[in-house]
């Protein structure tokens, strides 16, 4: 998490990329922290989520899935509005459907009942955790010096490509799982 910080805090991060692959741009009710969900936006809301486009046909999921999951919702900066997304809407599809995400910022949305609520962007929010983990905070918890963490988030930040590989030698035995 602080490693996370450094990177936010000095913009080591591609934007682009944040916004076409993560769900950082998701918006999120502030007093529950559950995902806005397009059904409870949009009156009369119907998926669109393609039956044979990758969720189902590449990753499996099923009718019943989808409709536990649903869709969500984000803050289009191009038409200044909110607007519906499904787990497809990623990268190139999301480029042609013309949905340019808001990854930061506070909105009050109204809800199909009538009522308002405030959202914010997951990037928002995870911002917010992220003030707990000054690096002070987090080489007295990690008991790592401070260099090595700020050397770490510059390494990871510069060194291209970068890949950290975890539990390499204890995930090759039993129970591996349990000990990541």
């Amino acid at each position: 998490l602080g490693v996370t910080r450094l990177m936010i805090e000095n913009r080591w991060y591609d934007e682009a990329f944040i916004k076409a692959f993560t769900d950082f741009p998701l918006l999120v009710r502030t007093a529950t922290l559950a995902r806005l969900r397009a059904h409870e936006v949009f009156p009369g809301y119907r998926t669109t989520l393609a039956p044979d486009g990758p969720s189902m046909k590449v990753q499996g999921l099923t009718d019943e899935q989808h409709a536990k999951l649903g869709d969500y919702v984000i803050w289009d900066e191009g038409a200044k509005a909110l607007r519906a997304v499904t787990r497809d809407d990623v990268g190139e599809r999301m480029k042609q459907k013309g949905i340019a995400p808001a990854l930061a910022g506070t909105f009050r949305v109204k809800l199909v009942g009538g009522a308002e609520v405030e959202c914010a962007t997951l990037w928002t929010l995870y911002q917010t955790h992220l003030k707990d983990y000054d690096l002070d905070t987090v080489a007295d918890i990690t008991r790592a010096p401070k260099a090595l963490i700020d050397q770490l988030a510059t390494d990871i930040a510069t060194i291209k490509p970068v890949g950290i590989h975890q539990g390499e030698g204890i995930n090759h035995w039993f129970h591996a799982t349990e000990m990541n």
